[in-house]
């Protein structure tokens, strides 16, 4: 006895959205990154490591290492259904959302990739956006707290005097400044 309009399992687009490779985040312990991109490559996982040269300075002469982009992240490409297949030791998890496990856009991959494979000198940021509170850390305005806007591209820090309710603007590089949580 078969039920009226029911489609099989294997037909429905719950299905179709498991089998349909997307990239997705890694959390791995720290320093565990290349470990476990190492260990899933060799399980056949498309796997994606972006790095960065940084220059270390150790008591007997100056290093250039490669260190990941993303600290403590790894990027892999796989179906749902097969997230079991990228349990190993360094991983922690795979970034979700409630439940669901939440696929970095394929575009952001690739602008990575780009970027790095023409060369450009890359490095970690903080991740900073329209109307945070920021502070400004360094030089003579250390301690500074403000606003963070953008005007034609350019990154100002506003200061307001609310008594007065006036601000100032001035513009800052994304280097100077750091989120206030």
């Amino acid at each position: 006895m078969g039920l009226k309009g029911a489609k099989p399992a294997f037909l429905s687009p719950k299905h179709k959205k498991m089998d349909q490779l997307c990239w997705y985040a890694l959390r791995t312990k720290s320093r565990h990154e290349r470990v476990a991109g190492e260990y899933l490559k060799g399980r056949g996982v498309e796997v994606f490591l972006p790095l960065y040269k940084s220059r270390r300075l150790w008591s007997d002469r100056v290093k250039i290492i490669d260190l990941p982009l993303f600290d403590g992240y790894l990027f892999c490409r796989f179906a749902p259904a097969c997230a079991r297949g990228t349990e190993c030791a360094g991983v922690l998890y795979i970034v979700s959302c409630g439940d669901d496990l939440a696929p970095v856009p394929e575009g952001e991959i690739e602008a990575v990739r780009r970027i790095l494979g023409k060369g450009l000198v890359a490095s970690p940021t903080p991740y900073l956006r329209e109307g945070m509170r920021v502070r400004i850390r360094g030089a003579e305005f250390e301690g500074v707290e403000g606003r963070l806007e953008k005007v034609k591209s350019q990154s100002r820090l506003v200061l307001s005097i609310h008594l007065l309710q006036r601000s100032v603007a001035f513009e800052v590089g994304p280097e100077m400044v750091e989120a206030i949580n």
